[in-house]
Formats: C-alpha cells, structure tokens, sequence
C-alpha cells in the first residue's frame, strides 16, 4: 500500500543514477570499446571488476552474461536521507541486500525488483583519479530494461521504491507496453518496456544541448562507428536523442533537453506506435 508520505513526498526524492554495472562474457572487450568512446580512466574495484570513471559518468564492467543489468546504483546526496528510504523499505519487507558496489559509500545497500535487477542506494562520491572533464559532455542519466511483468514493475518501483511514474505507453487493449519513471525533476532516470526478455535494453548519457548530439555523432565517425537509430525526439521525456550498439549488442544513448517534471506531476498516457518514441520517423518497437 501507498501511505501518507509516499503520497506527499517519496523517501527517494531526489536522486539521481550514479552508475552502472555491465556484465559480458569478453568484459575486456567492452571496457576497451567504452574507453574508446567515452573516454575516462580504467580502475580496478573489489570482486574483480572494472570501472570506467569519467568526470560525469561511471561505468562498471564484469564478467558475466551479455546484456545484462549487473546492478544499477543511485546516490541520494546524504546519508539522513539514505537512511530514511532503507526504513521506508524494512517498514514494507522488502529485503534488504548488501551493497554490490564499492563506490556508494557507508550506509549503502540493494534491493532486487520482481525481475531479479539489483538497485543499489548510496550517498555516491566521487572517484579521486577520475579526470575533471569529459571529453564530450553527457552524464549517465537514466537506465531501461525489458520485462514480461510490466504491472509488478510498476508495483515495485512506485510503491515500494518511491520512483514517480512519468508516463506510460498503452497499446490497444490497454495493456502497459512502456514506462518511466522519475526520481527527480527529471523525466527518468529508470524505464521498463514490456518484452519476453529480462534483460538490459539500454542506458543513457544526458548531454548539455543539441549541438552536442552532433559533436559526439562527430565522434563516433571517427571512430567509423554507426549510428543505429535516430536521430530523433522521444514523445515520453520529449529528449532529442540516437542511440548505437556496442560489441554485446547492448544499445546506448546520447539524449539532450530531456523534459523536466515537479513530483506532484501527474502521470500522462501515450498510444503504442512509432510517433510516440520518435515523433520523427520511425522507432525502435520491442513488442
């Protein structure tokens, strides 16, 4: 059940995804592709992975499966506020799970959503080494994966968690084919789309304005790598947007001027087509 202050104003409120963790069966592999283009430092971290630390995005690397969500981690800014959503959540049951990652701090911990995704919650800090400027600017912004149980999603991440629901996209026997969530004013920084899969489907590098978007497809020419859809502008999160695919097959993104929403924001419907993930042609549609 929702209560009073989940209504009022969620224990979660605000943060902001800190960084990532990528499994695949030749790691090294995809930590060199990632260095090439993002750019950043490579960092051994406990348990035998690998970090890529840039000044505003991190990206930790393992062995493991191809694509696959090894954990998504999210700072809350203080440990007062840490503290109050790990209550939040033991006042529901909800299983409290250490830490997968090093970089959190003290006081950090995990949950695992109904589809087995680690989320981790910290206060963040910093990597001391981490250079003090990115090459092309875009910080981790937002994570998505796939489910085939999009109401126990919607469940979890809103009631339990406290993510608000920004909007959710429908198809015509008003079944949930898409949905985001937001956990500041941004319009999100997690999404679910419904497929047969639980995997990962992609993360996303917010950059400061269009221009960028044409700087970093610069980037890739030079690194003779192509674009693999867009660009475009999402309808949900109204961002201008393309994404490419790295050596596991995962997709990445590069986003500009994603929508901003207070928290009281209600939550807005969308049709299932094309126009409503890129008003300007045609989309990537995963059912």
């Amino acid at each position: 059940m929702i209560d009073d202050a989940m209504t009022s104003r969620s224990p979660l409120w605000p943060a902001h995804l800190d960084h990532v963790k990528v499994t695949s069966p030749q790691p090294d592999i995809l930590l060199d592709y990632y260095g090439k283009v993002l750019g950043g430092t490579v960092k051994d971290i406990p348990g035998g992975d690998k970090l890529l630390a840039g000044a505003e995005r991190r990206i930790v690397v393992g062995k493991g499966e191809a694509s696959k969500l090894g954990y998504a981690a999210y700072a809350l800014g203080d440990r007062a506020r840490l503290d109050k959503l790990r209550a939040h959540l033991a006042q529901q049951s909800i299983a409290i799970l250490p830490a997968p990652t090093p970089l959190l701090g003290d006081g950090a911990f995990a949950v695992a959503d109904p589809n087995g995704n680690i989320v981790a919650f910290g206060v963040g800090s910093r990597m001391p080494d981490a250079p003090n400027k990115d090459r092309l600017p875009g910080r981790l912004q937002h994570v998505v994966v796939t489910t085939d149980d999009m109401e126990g999603m919607i469940a979890f991440y809103t009631q339990a968690l406290g993510f608000r629901l920004s909007d959710r996209v429908k198809d015509g026997e008003g079944d949930t084919t898409a949905a985001f969530f937001r956990s500041d004013d941004e319009h999100h920084s997690f999404a679910c789309f419904r497929s047969r899969a639980r995997k990962l489907d992609h993360f996303c590098f917010e950059t400061t304005q269009w221009n960028d978007i044409r700087d970093w497809a610069d980037h890739l020419a030079t690194l003779h790598l192509p674009i693999g859809w867009g660009p475009g502008r999402h309808g949900p999160g109204n961002n201008l947007f393309f994404m490419l695919n790295d050596p596991d097959g995962n997709a990445f993104e590069l986003s500009a001027e994603i929508e901003h929403i207070d928290h009281d924001t209600d939550t807005r419907e969308w049709p299932h087509e094309q126009r409503t993930l890129n008003s300007w042609g045609s989309a990537w549609m995963r059912s």
